[in-house]
């Protein structure tokens, strides 16, 4: 009996120890999730960049929200970098950075706020690298680009975004498409003559790049190039068929240099173009006149000219978009003058694709009707109505992935390229457009363009009241400031600046 009574205690004796030991490591992991909380982790699928994007026809894009910034920054597990105004996103970029006390009197730079980062969310999952284009595995053709022919790694599955933690490096990656038929120019002080005798520019410049897709430019070759890189710069997680059909629909082009083609061969001129962007530097500028005066004139996104002709003119023989940027422009500037955009009679139009959704709009575009999948599929307007009854698909011109690659790669390279954000990154619509011109035309003038005292001026020339200027997180503006100014000091440009 007294065997039974003791076996009985020890039992309930072990029983109340697990308990004990139990409620000790649930109360410590309890406390270790209130002083350090768990961060929700987003793996690829999770996450729809076009989707948070494009959701809602505004621009919406991460960004720094206040002018302050420097080596010290920390994270606000509590805010979202992305507008309220998002319908249905349920994943989304969390880890606001904001300022510390330490930073209040520094401007944000492009590489500071990296090094503090690192609790950033990410929105690409960390995955073990894909090999490199140092792989054995080849295709079975390869394709003879720049005159030089290349294997491509053959992955065993589709390459992915959140396959890699910096941009991936390709034997291959500075070799373009080139058009060694086009017209070449015969205007002594050219753009093109310049940076051939330019000891900085010679080694970046390619005056035979291919600037635009038609449809020449697709194949199976063509396919398993670009599949290397991410849009817009080449078509990684893009789909197939979708690419395939949008870029064989698109009109022959018979020359890339169209500006130099259409001039007359016994007429010596050369051809200026202005390059105006939506800066507020314009405003009070009275340059209307000296704008329009020239040859051709480049606008892009919100290009308001009505009431403001005085300062930034009223002509615009190219306007430069993507599909986001040009359904933003038309919901955000309703207000401000900006019921459509440019249709005159010498308008032509120039599609920066940045992924998926800008290849469905193009389809949309070409077909004339309703975009029918995609983060664009909200928009309750067909392409063709922004264009106006006499649009034909000749007067668009869809920008070449490898020319934005170029672009990117021997212009405006950022440092954000070798972290694990990298995707995020690209040059601002205004630059590319820029970069087109300087390619196109014989002489470049940029008017409204970011310089270093942009902080003086409104973020648009078109502002009610002065509004500051937002740095992007996706784009690398004080970059873009350094090469604007670096190509008017070699003369190779003409920038607009006050002081």
């Amino acid at each position: 009996m007294k065997c039974s009574r003791l076996k009985t205690f020890l039992c309930l004796l072990v029983l109340a120890v697990i308990l004990i030991f139990f409620l000790h490591t649930l109360l410590r992991v309890n406390e270790g999730n209130r002083l350090n909380p768990k961060r929700q982790e987003y793996s690829e699928n999770d996450f729809d960049f076009d989707e948070a994007e494009a959701n809602f026809p505004k621009i919406i894009n991460l960004r720094i929200q206040s002018k302050q910034k420097s080596q010290n920054f920390q994270v606000d597990g509590d805010q979202v970098v992305v507008a309220p105004y998002l319908q249905n996103v349920t994943k989304t970029f969390k880890k606001f950075i904001k300022p510390t006390k330490n930073n209040a009197n520094h401007q944000p730079t492009t590489s500071s706020y990296k090094q503090r980062m690192e609790n950033w969310n990410a929105f690409f999952r960390k995955r073990s690298k894909l090999q490199r284009a140092q792989t054995s595995d080849t295709v079975q053709n390869s394709i003879n680009i720049t005159s030089k022919r290349y294997k491509f790694p053959n992955s065993r599955k589709p390459l992915n975004i959140s396959d890699f933690t910096a941009e991936p490096k390709w034997e291959f990656g500075d070799y373009y498409t080139l058009d060694t038929s086009s017209t070449q120019t015969s205007c002594p002080i050219s753009v093109k003559i310049k940076a051939l005798n330019s000891s900085w520019l010679k080694e970046r410049f390619l005056p035979q790049i291919t600037i635009f897709m038609d449809n020449r430019h697709f194949s199976d070759k063509e396919w398993e190039r670009l599949k290397h890189f991410i849009p817009p710069y080449g078509w990684m997680t893009l789909n197939y068929t979708d690419i395939k059909e949008v870029v064989s629909a698109l009109p022959r082009l018979p020359d890339q240099q169209i500006l130099l083609s259409a001039k007359k061969a016994d007429v010596p001129h050369c051809v200026s173009c202005a390059v105006v962007g939506n800066g507020g530097i314009l405003n009070g500028s009275r340059l209307g006149k000296e704008i329009d005066l020239h040859d051709y004139v480049f606008r892009v996104n919100g290009a308001v000219t009505n009431g403001y002709e005085t300062d930034v003119g009223n002509r615009t023989s190219f306007y430069g978009f993507t599909a986001q940027t040009l359904i933003s422009a038309l919901y955000l500037l309703s207000t401000e003058d900006f019921p459509n955009i440019p249709m005159t009679g010498e308008t032509k139009y120039i599609l920066f694709t940045e992924g998926q959704r800008d290849y469905g709009w193009l389809e949309a575009l070409q077909k004339n009707k309703s975009i029918s999948k995609g983060p664009l599929k909200a928009y309750s307007k067909s392409p063709r109505e922004d264009f106006g009854s006499s649009f034909n698909l000749n007067k668009l011109l869809v920008a070449h992935p490898d020319f934005m690659r170029y672009l990117k790669d021997r212009y405006l390279r950022s440092e954000t390229l070798k972290e694990k954000y990298w995707a995020i990154y690209r040059p601002s619509t205004g630059a590319l457009l820029l970069l087109t011109a300087v390619h196109l035309c014989d002489t470049v003038s940029a008017y409204g363009f970011m310089t270093e005292d942009y902080k003086s001026y409104s973020d648009h020339y078109y502002d009610k009241n002065k509004t500051k200027t937002i740095l992007y997180v996706n784009h690398d503006f004080l970059l873009e400031i350094e090469l604007w100014r670096n190509l008017h000091r070699k003369n190779i440009i003409k920038l607009y600046q006050r002081t």
